[in-house]
Parts: structure tokens; C-alpha cells; sequence
């Protein structure tokens, strides 16, 4: 039977909709017939790897990306919904992985690969409700229904933290490598993704605890996350994906087709050609703008921001603002003319700017844009949803390192952030040029994170664990420079305006697009850098406390 994690339905002896995640493995295998041979646990773990996630943009709740409307979390405009699908998928997975741990533990299977791949998904479940609650309920064993522990209070950030890099810790020995994995079951989890998830939980929580002064160990933590990404790096079974055709698109190339089951990727979402996904069809306009913020963070090639570097042209053309910068530029934001197609099924090229109903900012995503010809319903689309790949790891062993000792040597910034710099065109970030010119190097490595893993989900949690969200989110959202530059003289050309809309404000003092401005914009620091819990979920369970503020 081939056991590649594929999104498709697994070969199982169950019945099941590939998107129904609500999976209750106990109501369908019978203990008498089952858990008695390996093969009946990899059959059930199978049924957790669908939650790994699915494509999208997850960065519009932060400042450096904008959805087609203006985002409640993003404004600070939410209130505490009354349920959530978040947090009943995120307990049902948890309880799903629970049952098959301790089916494990009751017929003598606790040493199993595939029992550590259960306890793998239950970290990262319980890590997901953690980055956004806070404390939460905690449980390691299937409860009956009618239990008074359903009912149990939150248990602590730090207790629970800290049990997840233990298991992390003890189940990396019992997984393979990556490379030992066999072509028929790639896909699975393996060592590199445990020491992966651990660097990314003791990053997150060692920078909380030392910002927010929560209970816990910041050296241990952020040492664990030096530890665990280093393993990951020395261990050789990674690394960063090079586009043999074309070297200088590597960075875009990873996220098409190209990348897919690379030695880039960590953990991955799998699909094949019978289940292929329509997300690069629409990629290309409106749901991930990029911001101007986003924009003008991508250094010149010198390795200078753009208003040291005397390489920057300026904004009058259109194109300008492209010219000897960052090539991930080029690659997360359509430059104006630039050979591209929206949706992939027909020739030509984009026009010559962005458009109205194109983009709010008037920067054009290209991120996640296949490179490869689909059809109009998109059957060919078939690259991967990348939960972990390596460029988060070097990521975090530069940052963590940072954190640790107050300073880095420029041969951890060679073995880390260069790389990454590299292919990107830009020179190496070292020590001497952060002193040459003035510039702080824990926002330089936090400036590398920030663009290399646009759109995947970590800007706002960022924000979150250094403690700048509330200096950061109020400010306006922006897109280009509109008064003065080509965009005003090719929207409102003689004769008239070009197209029926405007952007929706210009700043009268320094003539930009206004995608939402800093009136309609708050972060509340005594409330916002938790989520609240689902109001129904606090009338079910009276000893489930909400978060402050909420």
C-alpha cells in the first residue's frame, strides 16, 4: 500500500472526508480487533496529518500585509467570539492524538514511531493554543464525557511549555532522519521536524518570558531553541532549495512546484495531481497586499536600509523603488510591467501598474504565484503547504543566539542570516557594518525574519512575543507613494481618470496611500497580546477564566 502523507483520502479501513477534521478514532476502531500490531497505530496517526494546515495568506493580521477588507484583529475593532473553529479542532486533534498515545501505553507500543508522531501533532496543537491564549487547559489522557477534569482550569504557559519540549526532547531519537525516510513515505515525520517544532516553541516562549516577564527560565528557553535549531542544521539533512535553471529565483521558486519534497522543506502538507488546490489562481490580487512598510523593510544590495543606502532610486517611476534591492523584493512584490500572468492560463504580461481591484496598496503580492502553466481551474497547481522549512531555522538560531549573549559573531551570521542574504543579492550582514552605520543588529536579524517569512503566519506573533505590537499595529496601514510619482500621472491621466476608483485616502502631507488610517487603528497592551477564549466555552466550563481585558 503506497503511505505517502498525501492531502487525500489515506488507504484506511475508515471511511472519512478529507476535510472533516472532527475525527473520533475511538467511535470507529474497535479495541478488540485493533491496536495489537504497528500498522494499527501509522493507520490512526494518519488521520492527523490533514491538520497540518492548508495554503493562505496569514500575515492581514498584522502590519505588513492587507486582506480585501480591513481585519478585526489587525485594527484592534475584535470582541471575544462566542465559539471558535480554532479552538474545537485544536482539542479534538489534541484528544485524537491523546487516544492513540494511550491506546499505545495500554498494549505495550509506547516506543513506536508512529506513537512519536501522535505526541509530535499533540505539541504542535497545544503550542498553536498557547501562541494564541496563553495559558489553557491541559490535557495528556482521553477524558470520559462526563468528567469533572473537562472542567479543570487553565494550567500555565511554563508547565505546559515545558512538557512539550520534554516529549519533544525523548521522541527525536525514535524518528527517522529525512533522508531515511523511503520515497513511498515521504511525508512523514521525522527527526529534523521534532528538533524543528522544539527550536520554534523555546524561541517563541524564551523571547515572551523575557519580554513580558512571565514565569520561566529565558536562558534555558532560548537556549533550548540554540540547541534544538543547531541539530537541525549540523545534522546535514538540510538545506536551502537552489533553482538549477535559474539560481536568482530560488526564494520564489521553493514556495512553486519546484520545492516541493526539496531538502529545503522540514514539514510539508502534501498534494498530488488527483488533489490539487486553486491558491495561485487568486494569489496575485488583493488577498496578501503587501504594505509599504513591507516594501521599504527589503535592504539595497549593499546591505543598507533604504534610507542609508545610496543605491535607492527613489519612487518617481514606478520601477524605481525595485532597482539594486533585495531580490526576495522581486519575489514577494509584482514589480509594474514585470512579465507575469495572473492566473496562469493564457500569455502575456501584467499591465503596466497595479490596479484598483487588483490591490489596496497598490503592491501586488507574487509570493506563492505558481511558476508553472495551469489551467483556468487550476488542476495543475500542486505545491505544497510548507508548515517548517529550513530558513526558519537559520532564522532562529540567529536570533536565538542573539537573545542568549547579547551578541553574535559574524561566523554565526555566515552560517545563518547570510545565507539567506546571499540569495537574495544583498550583502552579508556583520558586525562591522552595523557599527560602520550605526544600525542595531537584533533589529537587522528581526528585519531577515520578517521578509523571509512574509505571508506565513509570523508577523503578528512577532510582534507579540518582542513586545513592539503596540508600537507597531496602530500605526496607518500605507501602500505607494501616489502624489508626485508615475502612478498619479497614469491614474489620472488627461481626460480623465483612467479607473472609476482611487485609492481610499492620500495623505495630504506626504501624498501615500492610505489603506486604513492610524485613527482606525489601536492595540490595547493590556489586553491584545492574548486572544480571547470563545464566551460559550466560558459558560461551559465556569473554571475557564478569560484573558485579561476581554
Amino acid at each position: 500500500m503506497m503511505k505517502k502523507i498525501l492531502i487525500i483520502c489515506f488507504g484506511m479501513v475508515l471511511l472519512h472526508s478529507c476535510q472533516d477534521l472532527d475525527l473520533e478514532p475511538e467511535s470507529v476502531f474497535s479495541d478488540g480487533q485493533l491496536w495489537q500490531q504497528e500498522v494499527d497505530y501509522e493507520r490512526a496517526v494518519n488521520l492527523l496529518y490533514p491538520s497540518l494546515g492548508v495554503h493562505g495568506f496569514r500575515d492581514n493580521d498584522s502590519d505588513l500585509a492587507a486582506g480585501a477588507d480591513n481585519n478585526a484583529i489587525s485594527n484592534g475593532s475584535r470582541t471575544a467570539p462566542p465559539t471558535s473553529n480554532f479552538f474545537n479542532d485544536s482539542y479534538n486533534s489534541i484528544r485524537d492524538a491523546n487516544f492513540v498515545i494511550d491506546r499505545a501505553i495500554a498494549n505495550g507500543f509506547e516506543d513506536s514511531r508512529f506513537v512519536a508522531e501522535a505526541k509530535w501533532f499533540r505539541a504542535l496543537y497545544y503550542f498553536r493554543l498557547i501562541y494564541v491564549y496563553g495559558d489553557v487547559p491541559f490535557f495528556t489522557t482521553v477524558l470520559d464525557p462526563g468528567s469533572e477534569d473537562l472542567f479543570a482550569a487553565k494550567t500555565s504557559r511554563e508547565t505546559i511549555v515545558n512538557f512539550l519540549l520534554e516529549d519533544l526532547r525523548a521522541i527525536a531519537p525514535v524518528l527517522p532522519l529525512q533522508s531515511e525516510i523511503a520515497d513511498a513515505e515521504l511525508g512523514r515525520i521525522s527527526r529534523g521536524a521534532a528538533d524543528a517544532l522544539r527550536a520554534r516553541i523555546a524561541l517563541f516562549e524564551g523571547t515572551w518570558v523575557k519580554y513580558h516577564g512571565t514565569p520561566g527560565n529565558t536562558e534555558a528557553l532560548l537556549g533550548e531553541a540554540v540547541e534544538a535549531s543547531q541539530e537541525v542544521i549540523s545534522s546535514g539533512e538540510y538545506e536551502l532549495y537552489v533553482h538549477a535553471p535559474d539560481p536568482d529565483i530560488s526564494y520564489q521558486a521553493f514556495y512553486s512546484e519546484f520545492g516541493n519534497d526539496s531538502k529545503q522543506q522540514i514539514v510539508a502538507r502534501r498534494y498530488d495531481a488527483q488533489n490539487t488546490h486553486f491558491f495561485s489562481n487568486g494569489a496575485v490580487d488583493g488577498p496578501g497586499s503587501p504594505t509599504r512598510k513591507l516594501a521599504d523593510m527589503f535592504l539595497c544590495t549593499d546591505g543598507l536600509p533604504i534610507d542609508q543606502s545610496p543605491l535607492f532610486q527613489g519612487r518617481d517611476l514606478m520601477a524605481d523603488e525595485f532597482i539594486d534591492r533585495d531580490r526576495r523584493m522581486t519575489m514577494n512584490i509584482v514589480p509594474p510591467g514585470f512579465p507575469s500572468i495572473n492566473r496562469f492560463d493564457q500569455e502575456g504580461v501584467l499591465e503596466d501598474f497595479p490596479t484598483p481591484a487588483s490591490s489596496r496598496t497598490y503592491y501586488r503580492n507574487y509570493k506563492f504565484v505558481s511558476l508553472i502553466y495551469s489551467t483556468a481551474t487550476g488542476d495543475l497547481q500542486t505545491f505544497y503547504y510548507h508548515l517548517l522549512h529550513y530558513p526558519e531555522i537559520l532564522l532562529t538560531n540567529a536570533e536565538a543566539l542573539y537573545e542568549l549573549n547579547g551578541s553574535i559573531t559574524d561566523n554565526q551570521l555566515n552560517s545563518t542570516i547570510n545565507l539567506l542574504r546571499a540569495r537574495g543579492g544583498v550583502a552579508p550582514l556583520t558586525n562591522g557594518l552595523v557599527s560602520a552605520n550605526g544600525l542595531d543588529m537584533l533589529e537587522e536579524i528581526r528585519r531577515e525574519r520578517s521578509i523571509e517569512l512574509i505571508h506565513e503566519g509570523f508577523r503578528r506573533g512577532d510582534l507579540r512575543r518582542w513586545r513592539t505590537a503596540e508600537v507597531q499595529m496602530p500605526q496607518a496601514l500605507k501602500g505607494v507613494q501616489f502624489v508626485g510619482t508615475e502612478f498619479e500621472t497614469a491614474m489620472l491621466p488627461e481626460g480623465g481618470l483612467r479607473y472609476p476608483a482611487l485609492p481610499p485616502f492620500i495623505d495630504d502631507a506626504t501624498g501615500d496611500v492610505i489603506v486604513e488610517p492610524e485613527s482606525q487603528r489601536s492595540f490595547n497592551p493590556n489586553r491584545d497580546y492574548l486572544d480571547p477564549f470563545p464566551t460559550e466555552e466560558i459558560i461551559i466550563n465556569p473554571n475557564l477564566e478569560q484573558n485579561p481585558g476581554w
